[in-house]
């Protein structure tokens, strides 16, 4: 497992990681914690392309010198993404990470000084390698399995725990790869890396698909080809018209977590109902009895209008009833999407129309 990856896995690795790195750019791409992984990714992928140029990495060409600057800097991202993972302030994760790259690259350009990586080992190329290299995968790898043994008890799928256990298997794997390696270089000097070896590929290949999950799902919720995805489509203009007319409802995704289409779901249903809760003060007077879906519809229209020209609200018309109060997030979800269903009539209506 240790010996010269074959060009016939290079390849394929080689290929998935693109596709996935593009497509998480893509479609994954909402949160510090989004923008990490894809970074991360984005720099393997250049690390596994210099791999496929030259496969003699020791012989200190072009390819093994972008091998070395790309890997640190994809360490460096690791390492910030399993920081904000483990709790840490996601306001400043884009300073750290600054920080980071900068060590990183600098560790990187020491090491290529004079004859680079053809120049022989001493205890301070030692020490820097193991610094920028070791180091971090393994605080990287520590980190990340205290918030995975954080977070299991708490998943609320089976989907998300096999998740976790995924991540703490990598993790627990960077550690161990990273412990070996230090003591492998303290006490026969630094070796530095000529090969791409089949290990590294399929370890490669196994992140690359625990990465692509999100993506998968991210590309069915935007495709509508699945459930959730066809309700986001169906909620979206609903949503979208009444967090413009009450911004302050809207929730910001939870830091350091990836954006996955279920909690989009719940966000915006929540959100929906937040704004359609605070609109309720501007809703005109009906006392006809309880309204069609499509009354009620144009009724949410109205008050979108009303509050936009600076109609005082009433506190006595948010106390009315609310018939969808109490409801179970399933129920409420229905109830929305026919809502949402109704909404493009209550748009067209003359009245409105005019006015838009």
């Amino acid at each position: 497992m240790s010996g010269a990856a074959p060009m016939w896995l290079m390849v394929p690795v080689f290929v998935l990681q693109v596709a996935v790195t593009v497509g998480r750019w893509l479609l994954v791409n909402e949160t510090p914690a989004d923008g990490l992984i894809n970074r991360a990714l984005s720099f393997s992928a250049v690390c596994v392309f210099a791999a496929l140029w030259d496969t003699d990495l020791g012989s200190d060409g072009y390819p093994s010198r972008v091998f070395l600057v790309c890997g640190v800097l994809a360490l460096a991202s690791v390492y910030g993404l399993a920081e904000l993972f483990d709790g840490a302030d996601p306001a400043a994760a884009r300073r750290r990470q600054w920080a980071y790259d900068a060590f990183a690259v600098s560790g990187a350009v020491l090491l290529l000084l004079g004859d680079g990586l053809a120049s022989p080992a001493n205890w301070w190329r030692t020490l820097l390698w193991v610094a920028v290299f070791q180091v971090p995968m393994a605080a990287a790898g520590v980190r990340t399995m205290r918030a995975c043994l954080r977070e299991m008890p708490r998943a609320r799928s089976l989907r998300e725990r096999i998740a976790y256990s995924a991540l703490l298997v990598t993790a627990a794997y960077w550690c161990a790869a990273a412990l070996f390696a230090t003591a492998t270089s303290i006490l026969r000097g630094v070796t530095y890396p000529t090969q791409w070896t089949v290990t590294s590929c399929l370890v490669y290949l196994f992140v690359t698909l625990l990465t692509a999950v999100p993506l998968v799902r991210a590309a069915g919720a935007h495709s509508g080809l699945d459930r959730t995805g066809r309700e986001l489509r169906t909620l979206h203009p609903l949503w979208r018209d009444l967090t413009t007319a009450v911004p302050e409802v809207v929730l910001r995704p939870p830091a350091g977590r990836t954006t996955e289409p279920d909690s989009r779901l719940y966000r915006m249903v929540v959100e929906t109902r937040d704004a359609l809760q605070h609109l309720r003060m501007y809703m005109p007077l009906d006392n006809s009895g309880e309204p069609s879906i499509a009354a009620y519809a144009r009724q949410i229209a109205q008050a979108v209008d009303a509050k936009a020209a600076g109609a005082t609200p009433s506190a006595g018309r948010a106390a009315r009833e609310n018939r969808y109060a109490g409801q179970d997030l399933n129920a409420e979800l229905l109830h929305l999407l026919e809502l949402a269903r109704a909404w493009p009539g209550a748009l067209s209506q003359p009245a409105r129309a005019s006015r838009r």
